[in-house]
């Protein structure tokens, strides 16, 4: 059996885009076009790609499997063009940056704001999804930087440790445990506790503190993103640990912060390309994020001083 590239190219691209319809139009053909070419696909291979749900494609665990081949062989013609720009001269007007979607709403706006200060010529796009996605997606895509709860190992791409302090607890305005400076994890002894999906990096660092203290929280409501955790907390629905900059931002927001007893620590991991293919902007993007952090870190130490 020996696949033809415009088989993989109807299948990575269906991968990317996670439509038939978006794939299409990347691929410039119509709708009816792709999805003939990716029955064809799995007939010739013998086995289904995709689980489908009306016009829903969901790819299956063979499919996964197929695309990490493809992805590490595969760069569209587009992202050619893209890497020719930037190494000439190392000056790419165009900086493309994957994150967690809290980094997205928490810590990027004040980074994006100070950097275009200096270089308004440059064009920003932000990529966010959830880890497991994101972490996909930086791997079949190419960006100029990538930011990550959890470290990956990715040959063309080196990835850096940002220390961002420590997790913090969110509470709601009024609530009985704002009266204490710092949260003991035997507080959470039976109330409502706003968390995260089981595929959050944290969660598990969060379940051994409580684990070992022998504690049983109650568990009110589960949400992907550490916004909706806050935005929950700020509506009363329980109390929370979130990351220093979601926790941040949401300080004096109907969201009260107290720092968490058994200290754990919070990193980014920096993701860059291999570094003949990284962009001054893309260095000085970097530098404005560092920055950010450490503002952050004091930020909150003021806050939880008071």
């Amino acid at each position: 059996m020996r696949l033809n590239q415009r088989q993989i190219d109807v299948f990575n691209a269906i991968m990317v885009h996670k439509s038939v319809t978006a794939a299409a139009a990347s691929l410039r053909t119509s709708q009816p076009t792709v999805s003939r070419e990716l029955r064809d696909l799995e007939k010739q291979i013998g086995f289904d790609l995709f689980n489908r749900f009306g016009k829903r494609l969901t790819p299956t665990n063979q499919a996964q499997l197929l695309h990490a081949v493809v992805a590490r062989s595969f760069v569209g013609m587009e992202e050619i063009s893209r890497v020719a720009t930037a190494i000439k001269g190392h000056n790419a007007t165009h900086i493309r940056i994957a994150c967690l979607p809290a980094y997205a709403e928490a810590l990027l706006p004040d980074v994006v704001h100070r950097f275009l200060k200096t270089r308004p010529q440059v064009h920003l796009s932000v990529h966010s999804l959830e880890e497991v996605a994101l972490r996909h997606d930086m791997t079949t895509q190419l960006f100029d930087v990538g930011l990550t709860e959890g470290s990956y190992d990715y040959d063309e791409a080196a990835t850096e440790r940002i220390d961002a302090g420590e997790l913090l607890c969110v509470l709601p305005s009024g609530h009985h445990l704002t009266a204490k400076p710092a949260v003991d994890p035997h507080d959470f002894q039976g109330v409502s506790f706003v968390y995260f999906s089981q595929e959050d990096p944290y969660r598990r660092k969060v379940d051994e503190v409580f684990d070992v203290a022998g504690v049983a929280r109650h568990y009110t409501v589960e949400t992907t993103t550490a916004t909706g955790v806050c935005s929950m907390v700020a509506a009363g629905v329980g109390i929370s640990i979130v990351n220093p900059f979601t926790a941040a931002h949401y300080a004096n927001r109907g969201v009260v912060l107290r720092k968490l007893s058994v200290r754990v620590p919070y990193h980014v991991y920096l993701w860059r390309p291999a570094r003949g293919l990284r962009s001054a902007h893309a260095d000085q993007f970097v530098r404005v994020l560092r920055q950010v952090t450490e503002e952050v870190k004091q930020r909150l130490k003021l806050l939880l001083a008071d």
